[in-house]
């Protein structure tokens, strides 16, 4: 019965680690690289994998994107940079934090 348990609880973390997805990306590369995106600079160089790690941050509900949660979601995610500009961050994320 104690290894019953075990194994559910096991089982519950292992799938948490498969629900809860992982970004690997710096926060910070984003910031610059979205900036110079949306100061017009078109594509930065060195700046496809940072920006590519903001928009796969994607929110869905029983399979619709929520763009909202999504928007939130980026917002956390460039925010997560301890250097980077509040305000600078909200407008990247206004721009571009519904943008699929």
């Amino acid at each position: 019965m104690i290894a019953q348990k075990y194994l559910a609880c096991a089982v519950f973390a292992c799938s948490l680690a498969v629900v809860v997805p992982a970004q690997a990306g710096d926060p910070c590369e984003t910031v610059l690289c979205m900036f110079g995106k949306l100061k017009g600079a078109g594509v930065v160089e060195n700046c496809d994998g940072p920006v590519a790690d903001y928009f796969n941050i994607v929110k869905k509900k029983r399979g619709k994107i929520r763009l909202d949660r999504t928007a939130d979601a980026r917002q956390s995610f460039l925010d997560s940079c301890p250097h980077a500009d509040p305000d600078a961050t909200k407008k990247i994320n206004k721009k571009f934090g519904k943008v699929i």
